[in-house]
């Protein structure tokens, strides 16, 4: 069936064309499909084409694990499907047409769906609008933006950051990363609307990053989270947190069983000591040649000189401290020092979508078992082999010295388009039920 002539898409800037087999037009019922250029909002790709599928199938065929083909129907949606098992499809968003969207497997997917964009001249704000926003937590102002898509939505999805001095979009001044941005805007264009936010101190944000605890960041985000929900109150509720904004999102998890998902993206899923420690020996193992030369020639040992670090940090009573001639956060380094997931993790409920890289440098990805054995709910794992910390593919050894180089690279869109998927079609379903 994989390999059997498909249903091929083509694009002029007037009209998007769906050219279907014999055999496709036969198990669908339907003709070739033509929709104007002008109709066409968004265009995306999903790696599992399945995933997005849903509603009452009518008229159409399924085998089940290996082809879709024909209309899927729910309230507010028409979506025509030709899709096959282990080929991404483009989801492709309509307005103003009897179908509202087209979901149809094609080869060098990601390609096409540049080449249509570029056709069209699709730009973001076809797709969804953003809007800076502000609430309170603990009575200070934090700032942040909300993310609208276009078309019909399917859900709401709080977006947590990394540890460190981050904006809304997950940018530190020497590292802007974008993550929590790339994020916001995969999830619009499969219709989920999202609020991202300065952390205290950050930006447009209030208060003082260096006087913020761990505990701090968790309830700002609880603040966030409610604030959030104030927007469609009904709607399915999800929270997305990468690194740092993983144990958030593991700490709010716990706390509400409600939630339709939870994805944590490089969460740890050890104490946060233990996980500081096997950072230390991957750094001290990944260094480069002279480095590691010069080290063992003075006799540094960066775990032992770690292990002195802790020590020093856990004799501290105060908000910040100094380390190495710079201040630092000293509360939130104790707090993150004695958080341990197992006390949260054997609460959640929800389902987990959990996806540590293989080149992970910062998170064990073997803690990637821990989450699945301890999560109450249901748990999907994932392990790309050359992903990073930072959400990049690198194809080489892993160092922190290629952090600077894969920053301008953007976010991996197979993690993108799995987030994605993942959240609409848990969306989509809670929606139709």
């Amino acid at each position: 069936m994989k390999g059997a002539p498909m249903a091929t898409i083509s694009v002029t800037t007037q009209q998007l064309s769906v050219t279907l087999t014999t055999l496709e037009k036969v198990s669908g019922l339907h003709r070739n499909i033509q929709v104007p250029g002008s109709a066409v909002t968004g265009i995306r790709v999903v790696n599992n084409p399945f995933d997005v599928v849903s509603g009452l199938r009518s008229p159409g065929l399924a085998v089940p694990g290996r082809m879709r083909v024909g209309t899927w129907r729910r309230p507010g949606q028409r979506m025509f499907v030709v899709a096959r098992r282990g080929i991404p499809a483009l989801h492709v968003i309509l307005r103003g047409t009897r179908l509202t969207d087209l979901v149809v497997s094609t080869p060098e997917a990601y390609a096409r769906a540049e080449e249509i964009r570029a056709t069209l001249g699709l730009n973001d704000a076809d797709i969804f609008t953003e809007t800076d926003v502000t609430f309170t937590a603990d009575q200070i102002e934090l700032a942040g933006t909300v993310t609208t898509p276009a078309g019909v939505s399917k859900g709401l999805a709080l977006i947590l950051p990394g540890s460190g001095e981050v904006d809304r979009n997950a940018d530190h001044r020497r590292i802007p990363l974008g993550v929590s941005r790339d994020l916001a805007h995969a999830l619009a264009r499969a219709g989920i609307r999202t609020l991202r936010y300065d952390k205290r101190g950050v930006g447009a944000s209030g208060g003082s990053y260096l006087a913020t605890g761990l505990h701090d960041n968790a309830a700002d985000a609880r603040a966030a989270l409610a604030w959030l929900r104030t927007l469609e109150p009904e709607a399915p509720t999800f929270v997305v947190g990468h690194s740092e904004g993983g144990i958030i999102a593991e700490i709010i998890a716990a706390d509400h069983p409600e939630l339709a998902g939870v994805v944590l993206l490089a969460a740890p899923g050890t104490t946060g000591e233990q996980t500081l420690r096997w950072q230390a020996a991957q750094i001290a193992r990944t260094l480069p040649a002279f480095p590691k030369a010069v080290m063992a020639m003075f006799r540094i040992d960066i775990v032992r000189q770690q292990q002195k670090a802790i020590a020093k940090i856990r004799a501290t009573t105060a908000d910040t401290m100094r380390m190495q001639g710079r201040r630092i956060n000293a509360r939130w380094q104790r707090e993150l020092l004695a958080f341990d997931p197992a006390d949260v993790l054997s609460r959640i409920a929800s389902p987990v979508l959990a996806i540590t890289g293989g080149k992970d440098l910062q998170v064990n990805p073997d803690d990637l078992a821990i989450i699945e054995s301890t999560v109450t709910g249901a748990v999907e794992t994932r392990r790309p082999e050359n992903l990073t910390h930072l959400l990049r593919e690198d194809p080489n050894a892993p160092t922190l010295s290629a952090y600077r180089k894969l920053v301008r690279k953007p976010t991996d869109v197979a993690v993108l388009a799995e987030v994605a998927d993942w959240l609409a079609t848990r969306g989509a379903t809670q929606i139709t039920a």
